[in-house]
């Protein structure tokens, strides 16, 4: 019940702003807004404003704003099509610049919550590493990695996913002393495995065929009760050092706050990158149904579970702000788009060219969504 709770509550959250974004834009540039609704379905209470019926609706899953002239022409001065067209791209534009902001400020909350964070600084370079080797020292500070800027440390991880046992010399770039350098490095092999014990987990760490074992006590870290007894692991290529951390402050939280936003947002275009090239396939996606058993893991995460559920979050608006951008008919980018056109041609597209093309590419969504949600329930029947 509660991870249910949470799950509607999250989308109504994003999806609401989202559709605050257009309201409030719309208001502040003198467009007529017939209706502001918070969630879908019959209504539950309702105002009727000067100009706007408010609502509240039964089914909380979802929202919309409805402007007039928003689908068509209208003789209303304060119809939506009979703006300028910088007013009606800051309209269309607003809903996901509200998701990237509620991102941006979710962020702040989250690395003030983890800190100290990990940076691109090097503390320690691991010995059984190739890195050892390359010239690279430690207290240099990683800021690009085979022509990816690095900003924060999850950038490294990022990246390193485009390197495999194919990839005998990667290009690092470090800053020392005001300095730019460059060296080349071999990516090394790591597998870590996890198991869980009742009260600690004992932890090996291979790098290119060398082990550390470790134990952790759990101490005040709540471990899910099925985790003990089970054993995890995980193989992948690393560049081979220790991150030194950072204190987070009210000097630095801001900036560090705009790296975390700026790396789901790359984050996002790797991922479309990988499915155009055909590295990831249907199963990389995720719809709602995935989205509320990774959101069903976080609640039940313990102590930690309030970070993980604004760290989801987090991503999530961040994602559907950028998603949303993306030129695809039926989303606001696609609009957008058609904005660019207009501008370009001096001339807008004719409304029912346009109207066509925006159906096509919903049903096409749909399909899309539909296909997503199997894959999503799929992966739950199989685990």
């Amino acid at each position: 019940m509660v991870t249910a709770i949470v799950t509607i509550v999250v989308f109504l959250v994003m999806i609401t702003l989202h559709e605050f974004g257009h309201f409030a834009s719309a208001k502040l540039l003198g467009v007529k807004v017939l209706e502001f609704s918070v969630g879908m379905g019959p209504h539950l209470i309702k105002h009727q404003g000067k100009k706007t019926l408010y609502a509240l609706r039964l089914l909380p899953i979802g929202g919309y704003c409805r402007l007039e002239g928003e689908d068509g022409e209208s003789d209303d001065p304060e119809a939506f099509s009979n703006q300028k067209l910088w007013k009606r791209f800051v309209i269309v534009a607003s809903g996901a610049v509200i998701n990237l902001l509620l991102g941006f400020v979710l962020f702040a909350v989250v690395v003030k919550m983890l800190s100290p964070v990990a940076t691109n600084v090097i503390e320690k370079i691991d010995s059984r590493s190739y890195l050892a080797e390359s010239g690279v020292a430690e207290g240099d500070k990683i800021v690009e990695v085979n022509g990816h800027k690095i900003g924060i440390y999850n950038d490294i991880a990022l990246y390193m996913g485009e390197l495999d046992e194919n990839t005998k010399n990667a290009e690092i770039v470090v800053r020392r002393g005001g300095k730019k350098l460059k060296y080349n490095f071999v990516p090394s092999m790591s597998e870590t495995t996890v198991k869980y014990g009742e009260t600690s987990a004992e932890i090996s760490d291979t790098v290119n065929g060398i082990t550390e074992i470790s134990t952790v006590e759990y101490g005040a870290t709540e471990i899910p009760g099925e985790l003990v007894g089970k054993t995890y692991s995980d193989k992948r290529y690393i560049i081979g050092f220790t991150a030194k951390r950072e204190e987070i402050t009210a000097l630095n939280i801001i900036p560090e706050a705009w790296k975390y936003t700026v790396y789901v947002i790359k984050s996002i275009f790797v991922a479309i990158k990988d499915m155009i090239f055909g590295k990831t396939g249907l199963s990389s996606l995720s719809g709602p149904v995935g989205v509320a058993t990774v959101i069903s893991e976080a609640v039940n995460s313990g102590r930690n579970s309030l970070l993980n559920i604004l760290f989801i979050v987090a991503i999530l608006t961040v994602n559907l702000g950028i998603f949303n951008l993306l030129p695809l008919p039926a989303l606001d980018g696609g609009r957008l788009f058609f904005m660019i056109i207009e501008l370009i041609r001096r001339k807008p597209v004719p409304p029912e060219k346009e109207g066509m093309v925006h159906t096509i590419g919903l049903v096409l969504l749909l399909i899309l969504a539909a296909a997503v949600c199997y894959s999503d329930i799929m992966k739950l029947i199989v685990r």
